[in-house]
Order: structure tokens, then C-alpha cells, then sequence
């Protein structure tokens, strides 16, 4: 069922260039930003020569940026936290704009409506683990809200939403479809999927039918044949896949065309070259077989990768998030290409960095957040759902532990870097560049005409920045928030764990990592437009950057010599803005 979604021009595969009309239903609700103004105090460019350029042009526009790349996940596994205070008024601040339930592998083992084993129909006792070959024993979760459930239900997550005020997206039980024991186990699946959206009542738009299937660790993958009623293999494909996901779509569509609402549904594909990926044979066909089996039923491709292969090299770290999306997308571009798949836009429904927990918890993940977040809003991504709100240690954004001295669901250092960075991101996503390999560049604007420029330093050595632009005209001010690390523990000082905003910093005599009580304080530095629009940006930091709109153009006819740079002196002229229209695409 073709769906009718609004068209974006997506990214060349290979260049990167406007290439093409594809449907993005991310994009089916739209709408213009406008700039917030910050709560400033006034402050003085440095006077320093700049060592880095970075040019920014919004006439090169690259299409639109859709808000559902911030979206942020939840493991039913944490308990019933979405009605606790402290934790909410964290997310009310960060503002995801969906959330994902009920979470990664638990997916295929989650049964929405029940609450006992014994209210499941037709599931073994036992599941084999693709990953050793043994059974062990089963242990279904349940999302009904009854007595005794720990677990998050589908009535606690609700109303985080609602106190959050965010969209969703919901991974159904694929799993079911493969280890059930009834006559149908696929139809008996889809049908729990079915019941799902009509329960749901049109509150969440986007879906997806399992979670990372192709792997031995879920659910599903190897299932016992002599409990299997329907002639199923032992070891998945992506073609049963596809096969299967078609049961899905039609009866799904056909709870959400009974009750009158929109939903959009995902189908899972590889990221990554397969062929040579003997360990895991279903990895080396799955991709052509989804493609072929799912043909244009699905909305959108679904991805996971978390990034930085363990390294602890804080430079491997950060090239990892520069690098990674495009890296993908280049490949699926291809692929789909290649295999004949169905041109619909990327959904990374689940990331993170790959990392030892010191690197996890340390500012550098917070400026890969940051580069991978920006490469997708510029590559065009239509969702992304960052892996989790909350965990004991590691990877969750709000720590949920058992040690007093630190403060309950106390911010780690990505909620700081993902927060200011959602200020500065517009709804159109332009052309940025930089003359300096340790200093990456990205550049929006807003619909209300402000622009936003975002700094990553991911050197060792401290710039002096230039911005330049020659197709947008400056205001009188422009508007910085720096993010730097502190160490303030026995941490390693190449991945500090606190975070440092224009000053404001941890509370170490409260535990925190990062100015949680001032964070509404925090003002930003503002710099008025003399000869120059020039910031700071220390080693290892991230400078989110708000420019007026107004008559000027600050136009820079050379490069300046500095003793970290090769090119020549510069001379820097503001003059004002002829009348110009620049064509912008939609």
C-alpha cells in the first residue's frame, strides 16, 4: 500500500548532491521553526586571528530537516519510571520529539496486553539461543497494567508521553511469529500487532515489525521445526522476513483503516556489506531478500548501529559519529540500487557509542551524539531514536543506580550536548564547510530567517573561529553556548565526566555531571557584528552557534594567516545585503 507521503529531495548516494524525488512520511507533518532567542550576556569577539574559517551558505540548501531525528528510546526492563517527577522534568527539558517502546531485544519477547505466562497463547516453555545452539528457558514479558507488573507498561509509557508531549514509536513482537506453537503462528502474531494499533487509537504514527532480526542473539531467529505448525525453517531469512512482514502491513493497515488513523510501518535492512559475513549466513542475503518480498509495503528502511568499535581513542570515537551515517547511507542508497529495493527515507531507530563505560558516560560521547545527529540531519535521515533514557550504568542518559551520592536520574553529559543542540537546529539544513580536519561544521536556518551553526572541535588544540557566509545576511548579534569537559573525579582527562556551559558547571558538592539546577540560567554569550563574527572553540569542545538574520554580509575575499594555518592574509569587509531572493527547496 503506497502511502501518501510529502516528497523531499534526498541526497545523491555517492555525492551527496540533489539527486531525486522520494517519499519521506517523516516529513508528513512538517512545520517551520522558529529561532527562541536566548537569554544573553553581552561579551566581547576575541581578538585573536582566526585559525579556522568556516563558511556557511544558506542559498545551498539541502533539503528539509525532519524533527523526528531527536527521538530517544525506553526499556520496559527499567520499571514503571514514566511517572517519577525528577526524571520527567529532565525529559521536559530535553524534549525528544518521540520515544521508543518497549525496547530492543524484550520486543520480541513482549506480549502488549497480558500480564501472566498463561494468558499467552501457543508459545514452547523453551527458546533456543542462536548464539550457542542451547534452549533456555523462556521468560515472556508482559505490558498489560495489573498487580505485580515492574515492568514499564503500555499505560505508564503513555503517560510519559503525555507529560513529555512527544510522538512515539512502537517495535510490535515479531518473534512471536517464529517460536509460536499455534496452527498459525504468523497470522496469530500479526493479529496481536493488529490489536495493538486498534488498542492505540491512532496516538502513535510510527511502527516497526521486530527488532534485529537477522541476529542470533533475538528471539525467533532459530526456532525447534518439530514445534513449528506452518513448515517454517530453523534459521531465519530476509526473505521469510519479507514474507512475513506482509502479514504484518495488511493487518495492521487494516486495524488502523478500521478506526480512521495514519500509522507508518517499518521494515528492517542491513547497513553494511553482508556478503563475506559467514559467521552469520542470513546476513549475507537479507537485504535482497526484503527488498524482494517486502516491495513498496513498507514506509521506511529501519537500521541500528551503535558507533566507535570499543575504542577508547577519544579521535577514533568522534570519526566514528562524523563518519558512520554517511558510511550508511552510502551503502543503502546503493544497495537498494543495486537489489531493487524500494526508495523510501532511513530510519536508525536504535544508536549509541560503542565503548568501555568510562568513554560511554565521558563528554565524547556527548560530541558523537552530536556528530551523528548533525550528518543526519544533513544526509537526510527521517528518524533516529538514540538508545536509552535510562540504565544503571553505561548507556543510559539519566543514571538509575543504587549509589546515594549521586543524585536520582542525574543528567549525563549527551543530555547536555542534545539539549542545546535541538536550540540551534533549524528546518532547513544548508551547505557548512571548514578549512581545518579537526573541526567539524554543520549550518541551518529557520523559517523565523536566524541561522544555526554548530562547532565540533575534535582536536587537541584550541581555535580561534571565523564564520563567513556570503548568501546570509547577519544581524547584529550572534548568540554562543560552549560546551567543554571537566574532570571531577579520578577519570581519565581524555573523557572527562562533568560538563562546563559559558561557566556554569557540575555541583561537586551534589554529585552532579553538569549545571543541572542553572541549566535554565545558563546565558548565552552574545557577540555583536563589528568587522568580524569570530568565537572561541577550545580542544575537544562543542560551540552551538544562533545568528540574527538582518542586512549584513560578512564576506571574507582571503584566509587569514595564523600560526596553524597555511593560507593567506585575509581582509574582511560588511557591507549591506543587496535585495536578493534565494531559491530554496522544500
Amino acid at each position: 500500500m503506497k502511502r501518501n507521503c510529502i516528497n523531499i529531495i534526498w541526497l545523491s548516494f555517492l555525492s551527496f548532491h540533489i539527486s531525486g524525488w522520494s517519499q519521506n512520511c517523516f516529513l508528513e507533518d512538517w512545520e517551520p521553526k522558529t529561532a527562541q532567542i536566548p537569554p544573553s550576556i553581552e561579551s566581547v569577539q576575541p581578538g585573536e586571528d582566526a585559525t579556522v574559517t568556516i563558511t556557511f551558505e544558506t542559498a545551498d540548501t539541502l533539503g528539509r530537516v525532519s524533527k523526528y531525528i531527536f527521538g530517544n528510546a525506553v526499556a520496559t526492563w527499567t520499571g514503571n519510571i514514566g511517572t517519577d517527577p525528577v526524571l520527567l522534568d529532565h525529559l521536559q527539558t530535553l524534549a525528544p520529539t518521540f520515544i521508543r517502546y518497549p525496547g530492543g531485544s524484550w520486543s520480541d519477547i513482549f506480549f502488549w496486553d497480558t500480564c501472566q505466562d498463561n494468558a499467552v497463547v501457543g508459545i514452547p516453555d523453551s527458546l533456543i539461543d542462536g548464539t550457542t545452539g542451547n534452549k533456555d528457558r523462556f521468560w515472556p514479558q508482559h505490558g498489560a497494567n495489573c498487580g505485580g507488573n515492574w515492568r514499564m507498561t503500555w499505560d505508564n509509557y503513555n503517560e510519559m508521553r503525555w507529560e513529555v508531549d512527544t510522538q512515539g514509536l512502537i517495535t510490535v513482537n515479531y518473534g512471536y511469529a517464529r517460536y509460536g506453537t499455534s496452527e498459525d503462528p504468523v497470522a496469530k502474531a500479526a493479529h496481536l500487532a493488529a490489536e495493538w494499533v486498534r488498542e492505540d487509537d491512532g496516538q502513535t504514527l510510527f511502527w516497526e515489525v521486530g527488532n534485529e532480526n537477522a541476529g542470533p542473539w533475538e528471539a525467533g531467529w532459530q526456532i525447534d521445526p518439530a514445534l513449528n505448525h506452518d513448515g517454517q525453517p530453523e534459521i531465519i531469512s530476509g526473505e521469510l522476513y519479507g514474507q512475513h512482514f506482509q502479514v504484518f502491513v495488511d493487518s495492521m493497515r487494516k486495524a488502523a483503516t478500521e478506526i480512521g488513523v495514519t500509522i507508518y510501518i517499518g521494515a528492517q535492512i542491513l547497513h553494511y556489506n553482508a556478503r563475506n559475513d559467514n559467521w552469520n549466513p542470513p546476513n549475507i542475503t537479507w537485504n535482497e531478500g526484503v527488498f524482494r518480498e517486502v516491495g513498496d509495503a513498507a514506509d521506511f528502511w529501519v537500521i541500528h548501529n551503535y558507533f566507535g568499535n570499543n575504542s577508547t581513542n577519544p579521535s577514533v570515537q568522534l570519526n566514528a559519529g562524523l563518519n558512520g551515517p554517511k558510511e550508511m547511507m552510502n551503502f543503502i542508497k546503493q544497495d537498494i540500487i543495486d537489489k531493487g529495493g524500494a526508495d523510501k527515507p532511513i530510519a536508525l531507530t536504535e544508536w549509541n557509542i560503542t565503548a568501555p563505560d568510562p568513554v560511554k558516560t565521558s563528554i565524547i560521547n556527548g560530541m558523537q551524539s552530536v556528530l551523528v545527529f548533525c550528518e543526519m540531519a544533513k544526509l537526510n535521515y527521517g528518524l533516529s531514536s538514540r538508545w536509552l533514557v535510562a540504565n544503571w550504568d553505561g548507556d543510559g542518559m539519566f543514571y538509575k543506580g543504587d549509589d546515594s551520592s549521586i543524585p536520582a536520574w542525574n543528567p549525563r553529559p549527551a543530555f547536555f550536548y542534545t539539549t542545546f543542540l535541538q536550540k540551534v537546529t533549524g528546518d532547513h539544513v544548508v551547505s557548512a564547510s571548514t578549512d581545518n580536519e579537526d573541526v567539524s561544521a554543520y549550518a541551518s536556518t529557520f523559517s523565523s530567517g536566524e541561522a544555526g551553526v554548530v562547532v565540533v572541535n575534535k582536536g587537541t588544540t584550541d581555535h580561534t573561529i571565523q564564520l563567513r557566509s556570503e548568501s546570509f545576511g547577519m544581524g547584529d548579534q550572534y548568540y554562543v553556548y560552549s560546551l567543554t569537559g571537566e574532570v571531577i573525579g579520578d577519570e581519565s582527562e581524555n573523557f572527562p565526566l562533568g560538563v562546563n556551559i559559558n561557566g556554569y558547571g557540575p555541583d561537586h558538592g551534589k554529585g552532579t555531571w553538569g549545571p543541572v539546577e542553572e541549566l535554565e540560567s545558563v546565558e548565552a554569550l552574545a557577540y555583536p557584528i563589528f568587522n568580524s563574527a569570530k568565537i572561541l572553540s577550545p580542544a575537544r569542545s562543542v560551540q552551538f552557534i544562533l545568528v540574527e538574520d538582518g542586512e549584513n554580509y560578512v564576506s571574507v575575499e582571503d584566509v587569514p594567516i595564523s600560526p596553524n594555518s597555511t593560507h593567506q592574509k585575509h581582509h574582511i569587509s560588511i557591507y549591506p545585503s543587496p535585495a536578493q531572493d534565494f531559491f530554496q527547496i522544500d
